[in-house]
């Protein structure tokens, strides 16, 4: 029983099929570089498919890495400026 020969271009159809996407369209759905995304990917552990060299995300990897980049609410700064925007403004001392 041999195996049939497929080409890059089977490849490609069947991930875009399956919902994958090459990192340059990822990174235009993410609104960052291209680089910053490939780096993530090889260096950063950013969640990926590879299949031989090639990266492919998911909808479900691009989640993921949102969320790997989300910095959350510093409260404490929150409060300060909302304490600093409700104080009165001192007068000004007429010259």
């Amino acid at each position: 029983m041999s195996t049939p020969n497929v080409t890059p271009i089977d490849i490609d159809s069947m991930m875009r099929r399956d919902g994958y996407v090459k990192p340059k369209e990822a990174a235009r759905a993410l609104g960052c570089g291209e680089r910053w995304l490939l780096d993530g990917l090889n260096k950063h552990g950013f969640p990926h498919t590879r299949m031989g060299r090639a990266k492919w995300l998911n909808q479900d990897h691009i989640r993921e890495i949102r969320s790997l980049c989300e910095v959350p609410a510093d409260r404490a700064k929150i409060s300060r400026l909302r304490r600093a925007s409700t104080k009165p403004r001192p007068a000004r001392a007429a010259a």
